[in-house]
């Protein structure tokens, strides 16, 4: 199943060499980066930045670490002398400026994955169009309308060029958030016909079921990003859209929803994904240097070691508002499966915290580590936070600390949840009621009886299913009007915060981008 990482990573390695040939021309002129664009059988070398760029979307320092320390899902509070940067706590108090390092990091990525999208899509232009090389133009024309779309969801703007725009001493377009949308929606309406399905390209490509759940997410935040009703012109509602967008992945057969939860989500999960719900994942192979964040470190305490798993940074936790939306049976809550070989459960880790053979474990200052849901943004002990360990590691894992677990960036239960959302939306409550006790049955919880249905057990729902994956929740905080409300550690935000601050280096950089509203 990994064969497209090794693939991957090996057409990297040779692309950094291929844009070095300058430095020794008479040595390397039989590798010269002419000759390999002029060849449509280097078109995957040329498409792997491109795919490699995806990694970034799972980044510590940038856009994992923004778009959930924002929400009510993450927080990085200062511990002592640890973990004391403001920059940390003012993303989830909403007291963040265009100054901020970790939004800026977010910004620059988003940036980088457009121009990496359109060196690609520059050079794949080039070759002859076999079906290979319009293939990859396709799933590389998605991932820049991946790249668009966050900037568009984060920032409401952003300079653009398009890949035939190579006269840089021009400035480039800039696009407000409708003119954004127009584009993002054109884009995906004309790939999504032309992209291959599951099963027709390697584990670990686009396919068109990924632009497709994009395409859907537009038009479920349509009304949040237009302010307007979300209706076509021809009175046809956007929640219409956002259904028939989802039946057609649904009926397309090539996805199920997953028997075990926790298996999306352990090491080595690339075959059970495949073979289950997986829609887009975002590869990580040790063997082939494609190593993950550091799931465990980022969170566990410095004592809760295990094999090859050390040197823990005890950082961010989740919140009580959080935990508070749970069934605490619910399976996806805590699952137990690796405690005799961790002595960690999955899931939210909560209370008395042990070692592999059961015996307490104690903090730096020896007394019971036994983790609160209450902490101090400002000011926290060592053992505040309840912790999450959404990505199970390999126990026997000789590499430690890093990541083995492909990330689920899109999954087919979205897909069902949106669908759910958008017929509840659309006075359909008998369709919503049938979607979300499908995910429910999966999971082996309670089914929800037609009068107990309502947007907020949706809302939580999608909690429960993609908590700590990445962008979902602030979105989904924002659609549900929670973003801006108080919360524990967190005051009233004014409603501008919705929208990040441009950076103020992207500010410096460009004198016609001007600052989002409330910033200035």
């Amino acid at each position: 199943m990994k064969n497209i990482t090794n693939l991957i990573y090996s057409l990297l390695v040779i692309f950094s060499l291929v844009g070095c040939t300058n430095l020794q021309e008479e040595i390397l002129n039989e590798k010269d980066g002419s000759k390999a664009i002029a060849d449509s059988k280097n078109a995957p070398m040329i498409v792997a930045p491109a795919y490699a760029y995806l990694r970034d979307l799972q980044s510590r320092s940038g856009v994992w670490l923004v778009l959930e320390s924002v929400t009510d899902e993450v927080v990085f509070p200062t511990r002592g002398t640890d973990w004391n940067n403001a920059n940390y706590r003012t993303l989830f108090t909403h007291e963040y400026d265009d100054k901020n390092t970790y939004i800026k990091n977010t910004w620059n990525s988003f940036m980088i994955g457009i121009t990496k999208c359109n060196t690609a899509l520059l050079y794949l232009s080039k070759f002859e169009q076999t079906d290979e090389v319009k293939n990859f133009i396709n799933e590389t024309r998605f991932i820049r309308a991946l790249c668009m779309y966050h900037l568009m969801d984060c920032f409401g703007k952003f300079p653009m060029r398009e890949y035939t725009e190579i006269d840089f001493s021009k400035k480039p377009q800039l696009l407000e958030r409708a003119e954004a949308i127009t584009r993002i929606e054109r884009e995906l309406t004309e790939i999504i016909p032309l992209l291959k399905l599951k099963g027709e390209v390697p584990y670990g490509r686009v396919t068109r079921a990924a632009a497709q759940l994009l395409l859907a997410k537009l038009y479920l935040n349509y009304q949040v990003y237009t302010g307007t009703a979300p209706t076509f012109a021809d009175g046809q509602t956007k929640w219409k859209e956002v259904i028939e967008v989802c039946d057609d992945v649904i009926k397309s057969g090539k996805y199920v929803l997953a028997d075990d939860y926790w298996k999306l989500y352990l090491a080595f999960n690339e075959t059970y994904s495949d073979q289950t719900e997986t829609i887009l994942p975002i590869i990580y192979n040790m063997t082939a240097g494609l190593s993950g964040i550091d799931w465990l470190n980022i969170t566990l305490h410095y004592n809760q070691t295990f094999g090859a798993f050390k040197g823990m940074w005890n950082g961010c936790c989740t919140t009580p508002d959080f935990l508070s939306t749970w069934d605490t049976t619910d399976p996806r809550y805590q699952d137990n499966r690796l405690r005799s070989q961790t002595g960690l459960n999955l899931g939210i880790l909560v209370g008395q915290q042990y070692n592999m053979k059961g015996e307490k474990l104690k903090t730096r200052t020896g007394v019971d580590l036994m983790y609160t849901p209450e902490f101090s943004v400002q000011n926290s002990t060592e053992a505040q936070g309840a912790r999450v360990v959404k990505y199970g590691p390999d126990p026997a894992s000789t590499y430690g600390n890093k990541s083995e677990n492909d990330f689920q960036y899109y999954r087919l239960t979205d897909i069902y949840l949106m669908r759910a959302e958008a017929k509840l939306r659309n006075n359909d409550a008998k369709g919503a009621l049938d979607d979300i006790n499908a995910v429910r049955q999966k999971r082996g919880v309670a089914l929800y009886k037609q009068d107990e249905l309502t947007l907020e057990k949706i809302y939580n729902e999608r909690g429960y299913e993609f908590y700590w994956d990445g962008p979902s929740r602030r979105n989904d905080m924002v659609r549900f009007n929670h973003y801006c409300a108080a919360r524990y550690e967190k005051p009233v935000s004014e409603p501008y915060k919705i929208l990040l601050p441009i950076p103020l280096s992207a500010l410096e950089a460009n004198s016609d981008l001007k600052q989002n509203k409330g910033y200035e």
